[in-house]
């Protein structure tokens, strides 16, 4: 054989090499071009997802501390004594309270707020203006998954000014209401307690009627 053919024999082989070097790098750098996508896909679609549980969370207190805020403490003067009407104990709390904006001018709607059996924060509401038995309630889901409810009340009692469990057939309202939530082991969510202070706590608008007991221009 002669030596231009051995060169090119040589030569050839060099080009086949260095084209499987190529080859092996191409793929090297695909594989981890697609590994990047693929992380960087996962790490977005984690943020996606703990960007919307933030928004959950944050549209539930948003919600809350409206209504809360807008807790009316009407007088039930044809008790004896007369107290607001507004139950509250650990588990959940009935109040009265203005219509969302969107819905308003209208009668004031009684709320109730509590956790059912499938662990849904729920709150729902009817009108006050409507007979019980023929009043159509709102029913809105705040939250699902939520493992327990804890609602305490801030104010006077008889040992003093103080977070208390149970608030219900006082003169006012109390000071301030908290809402506690805990959700299942695991769950990665955090709910930090909602306090909110009730706009008004005394029913000052009442213009009571003698003969009724009631106050003047209420049913």
């Amino acid at each position: 054989m002669t030596n231009a053919l051995r060169h090119r024999d040589l030569e050839g082989g060099f080009a086949l090499v260095e084209a499987l070097a190529s080859l092996v790098v191409v793929s090297m750098i695909g594989l981890m071009l697609m590994a990047g996508v693929t992380t960087g896909r996962r790490v977005w679609e984690h943020m996606d997802s703990r960007e919307a549980v933030g928004e959950t969370l944050d549209a539930a207190q948003t919600t809350l501390r409206d209504r809360l805020e807008q807790t009316f403490p009407q007088t039930l003067y044809d008790e004896n004594p007369p107290y607001i009407d507004f139950r509250g104990t650990d588990q959940g709390v009935v109040f009265l309270a203005d219509p969302p904006a969107s819905r308003r001018p209208a009668p004031l709607r009684r709320y109730t707020l509590g956790l059912d059996t499938a662990g849904e924060l729920v709150l729902t509401s009817t009108s006050d203006a409507e007979p019980a038995d023929r009043a159509v309630g709102d029913r809105q889901v705040l939250l699902s998954g939520v493992r327990g409810l804890d609602v305490g009340y801030f104010g006077s009692g008889v040992a003093g000014r103080r977070w208390q469990s149970v608030w219900r057939d006082r003169t006012s309202l109390p000071e301030a209401i908290r809402v506690r939530l805990t959700f299942e082991p695991g769950d990665a969510r955090q709910w930090p307690d909602l306090i909110v202070r009730p706009a008004a706590t005394i029913d000052s608008a009442c213009l009571l009627n003698t003969i009724s007991h009631r106050c003047k221009g209420r049913a």
